[in-house]
């Protein structure tokens, strides 16, 4: 306690002190870190204990770096970790931030039902009269001491002036409280007498036509700000898809307005990296849809905050036939597009496998970073054909849910995988089928375990340095940023993170409950709290 007293107060006499400096100073200050455990994440994974930030970038990294000048703000880290910015290679970002209601901060860290009702209670107080509260996925009874969801009757004690829908895992059906209850069967949803409502009854569909602009823009900005309390600096967006299940029109599908209108207001707070998802066009009769895209747009468009960085992860309907998705993965080839592709199942990996063996007799695709999603059941002999064409794999944590929507063995094989040596990255597939919290997924790639502690995957868990490596800069590649993100090193983007606690000595499973303190994003402060909370951007 008092160690923190004086960690703030020491925080407070340099913002003071530094202040005046200001007035002779030709630009901003420079932010100096000293006395750290910075895990740089470099070539060479490289530990050191001082950077400088001038601007957006790092300007000197090491031990022994020059402080000097009257133009800067010295932060003495106490030993504390510092890590680059996290990057999620697989998220549903935009579609999650755009579901009904307001955020449920707090739903991805509750461990019992009382938390989860007060999370619950607190979204409940930003909702206006008679707003859905609504959680669709990311959620699981293994997260849970009660190994179970809450029940009608608990939600309605937690939320008793709003509806509430829980739904119960990816394509799942919903949980409502009475008022949900009531509401729902007013017109003519079906609700059983336990409060659930099956999935394909169109409870969910009518609950998300029920969105507002207003409601869009303010759970984005707040999805934002919990995204960067977790490390998150960069996601990758796997295209702006419709909630599955809930069939919706053309009009009512997620799109990208809303993060648009962000963008030009200049309120992204983290780097967002979007990906042409087939689900988000709006003709998805037409097979040929993705070569237009890739024919009439160009790669790369876009700034530091917000830019296109390939297509996937469904890249052509699922029911093209093996020749149509040829052609198309032709098309992307040519014009030069990273291309990722959803694949689970072992037979779902062969398909595209040899689909993409095809294309690349035809057209080199070692150079274009494509990779396949998910690969939870691939074989060792499939892993060895994707490294002799050059295509990569980006593996997610689904597993640490484990729910009804899981049919797949348990996976993915990380150990084989990385010790395979073929370029990998991780990700979560948040926020519909799994939490965007990234500790939760270091700690499933290094426990092996799902959010009820039971190991899964034995024998295929990896090091908190590989894990975190994944996250940083074997991510940054697959952005095609490898040289200005996913690491700690002079001239690259001073994204960087720190801990509350020190990373390469806590036990595996305290890996779940890391919080950072700090997180910083092209030099400028997007979190701060603690001893940081009075850190102010340069």
């Amino acid at each position: 306690m008092i160690r923190n007293l004086l960690a703030v107060y020491f925080l407070a006499q340099i913002f003071v002190s530094t202040s005046t400096f200001a007035q002779s100073c030709p630009g901003t200050l420079d932010l100096i870190f000293i006395n750290g455990t910075i895990l740089t994440m470099d070539a060479d994974s490289s530990i050191v204990s001082s950077a400088r930030v001038q601007g957006n970038k790092f300007v000197a990294v090491g031990n022994d770096i020059d402080i000097s000048g009257n133009c800067a703000q010295v932060i003495d880290l106490e030993g504390r970790t510092v890590i680059p910015g996290l990057i999620d290679s697989h998220t549903h970002f935009i579609r999650t931030a755009q579901a009904p209601g307001p955020f449920i901060l707090g739903q991805e860290a509750s461990s019992t039902i009382a938390e989860y009702q007060q999370a619950l209670r607190t979204a409940s107080e930003k909702a206006a009269p008679g707003e859905w509260v609504v959680a669709v996925g990311g959620l699981t009874p293994l997260q849970f001491q009660e190994q179970r969801l809450p029940n009608t009757e608990e939600l309605t004690a937690a939320v008793p002036g709003n509806p509430v829908w829980i739904q119960r895992g990816y394509l799942a059906d919903g949980i409502v409280n009475e008022l949900g209850r009531r509401i729902l069967v007013q017109r003519g949803v079906p609700v059983s007498d336990d409060g659930i409502s099956p999935a394909a009854e169109g409870g969910l569909r009518y609950i998300l036509r029920t969105r507002t602009e207003e409601r869009m823009l303010d759970r984005f900005r707040d999805y934002m700000n919990y995204a960067v309390s977790t490390g998150l600096t960069t996601v990758i967006d796997q295209g702006c898809c419709d909630f599955l299940g809930a069939e919706l029109d053309i009009d009512d599908r997620p799109n990208f307005s809303v993060l648009d209108l962000l963008w030009r207001s200049d309120e992204l707070k983290l780097r967002m990296r979007l990906q042409y998802d087939h689900r988000d066009i709006l003709e998805q009769d037409d097979l040929r849809s993705v070569s237009a895209r890739v024919l009439n747009s160009q790669i790369g468009i876009g700034d530091g905050f917000y830019r296109v960085v390939g297509v996937g992860e469904r890249v052509i309907a699922d029911e093209a036939t093996d020749e149509e998705v040829f052609e198309a993965y032709l098309n992307v080839a040519r014009a030069g597009w990273p291309l990722s592709q959803h694949t689970i199942w072992e037979d779902e990996i062969e398909r595209y496998l040899s689909i993409m063996e095809r294309v690349a007799a035809e057209i080199p695709i070692r150079e274009l970073r494509w990779s396949l999603e998910h690969i939870f059941e691939i074989t060792p002999n499939q892993i060895e054909r994707l490294k002799a064409i050059g295509v990569s794999v980006r593996v997610q944590d689904h597993d640490i849910l484990r729910n009804g929507s899981t049919g797949w063995n348990p996976g993915p094989p990380l150990k084989t995988l990385l010790e395979s040596g073929i370029r990998m990255g991780a990700g979560t597939d948040s926020g519909v089928v799994g939490p965007l919290n990234p500790w939760l997924a270091l700690y499933f790639m290094v426990t092996g375990k799902h959010m009820g502690g039971e190991l899964i995957i034995p024998g295929e868990q990896i090091s908190r340095l590989d894990a975190l490596r994944l996250y940083t800069a074997e991510n940054a590649w697959f952005l095609g940023e490898e040289d200005s993100l996913g690491s700690i090193e002079t001239g690259k983007l001073a994204d960087l993170v720190v801990l509350d606690r020190p990373f390469l000595e806590i036990a595996e499973d305290e890996l779940r409950d890391v919080a950072p303190l700090l997180t910083l994003i092209d030099g400028k402060v997007a979190y701060a709290t603690g001893a940081f909370s009075n850190l102010q951007s340069p």
